[in-house]
């Protein structure tokens, strides 16, 4: 073989090995995005909440309509309010348009708004990755213990659900939506956390523990909207499949998963524990696995592309139609905002 055969060889090696590379930190890459997002989010809110707290004496910032992501509940609400009361809430209409984008991303992607978006999601795994470097591994629970606990996050969705799809009437409904609590419940949210109360501090503190030593504490057992999303994603349109011909039995998959599925004997993962992370196509060495819509394969650059695509279309789209900026005026703002203390709902 010649200089310039070789030299095309290496070229085709380097980019490969650049390509694995790639699409093995793309993932964290994006999950560091919005991490870095919502604590700047969060910090424009403490800033638009301090400019009425100090009575205008701060400059003031508008208000990061983003932070309507971190209402789930809310965002339940007026989507029953859209459905019964045929109305989009103008108080907060931000929360409806992520909590919509959010569904439809896991059913076209799995459970892709936990494994790609999600803070909390990220976090958790950060906690457990660092877990992992202390202790050496993750610690797994007996198998009836997981089980039994994995429906707490079933049960929780189901209370949310009964609460507010089953019980609220279509004018308690509207009334929520309009009540002095919702229109201030991002600052509430806000209190919450740079104010915490020793139950909180104990939770937080359980549940960082939890996750340094089970993987996924948080997300796996306990979290509502991922129940939910679990759900969608186990009826979409997507899934990881396995080619048995390829296939060594050698558990990499299942070691990197970080839903605990025991990917290494499924034909096609549809669990609902499943995030769509893809950490299993990526440390697959016989390349016995890729992610599939229909019997059509995709690209890991293409499937969070597609991802991300659906997700920011949404935002795009209320922003375009005018359902993005909350309906609350600075002068209900002025007035709301220093007795929030008193506000209940």
């Amino acid at each position: 073989m010649n200089m310039f055969g070789k030299r095309k060889i290496n070229m085709k090696i380097k980019f490969y090995s650049m390509k694995q590379k790639f699409n093995k930190n793309l993932r964290w890459g994006v999950q560091a995005f919005f991490v870095l997002f919502s604590i700047y989010i969060w910090y424009r809110l403490y800033l638009f909440v301090r400019h009425f707290d100090t009575g205008g004496a701060t400059p003031f910032v508008p208000r990061p309509e983003s932070i309507d992501a971190f209402m789930p509940v809310g965002a339940l609400v007026a989507l029953k309010h859209l459905i019964v009361n045929r109305a989009v809430d103008v108080t907060h209409p931000a929360a409806l348009v992520l909590f919509l984008a959010a569904l439809t991303v896991s059913f076209l992607f799995r459970r892709g708004f936990c494994g790609w978006i999600c803070p909390v999601g990220a976090l958790s795994e950060f906690i457990g990755k660092t877990g992992e470097r202390l202790f050496g591994r993750n610690f797994s629970l007996p198998r009836f213990l997981d089980v039994s606990l994995r429906a707490v996050k079933y049960l929780l969705l189901l209370f949310f659900i009964k609460l507010v799809l089953i019980d609220m009437s279509p004018q308690a409904v509207a009334a929520f939506l309009q009540s002095p609590y919702y229109k201030i419940v991002d600052a509430k949210l806000l209190d919450f956390w740079i104010r915490p109360g020793r139950n909180t501090i104990l939770f937080l503190s359980a549940m960082v523990l939890l996750s340094l030593v089970v993987r996924n504490f948080w997300c796996r057992y306990l979290c509502p909207y991922g129940a939910l999303l679990g759900v969608l994603g186990s009826l979409g349109v997507t899934s990881v499949k396995r080619d048995e011909s390829r296939c060594t039995s050698c558990r990499l998959c299942t070691k990197g998963c970080p839903g605990g599925i025991e990917v290494h004997t499924k034909n096609s993962v549809r669990t609902p524990e499943c995030i769509g992370c893809l950490s299993c196509v990526d440390v697959c060495p016989r390349g016995a696995l890729s992610v599939s819509a229909g019997s059509f394969k995709l690209e890991k650059t293409v499937f969070a592309a597609l991802l991300l695509g659906v997700f920011f279309a949404f935002v795009a789209v209320a922003k375009l139609t005018g359902h993005w900026e909350s309906g609350v005026t600075y002068r209900e703002y002025a007035y709301y905002l220093p007795i929030r203390d008193m506000i209940s709902h």
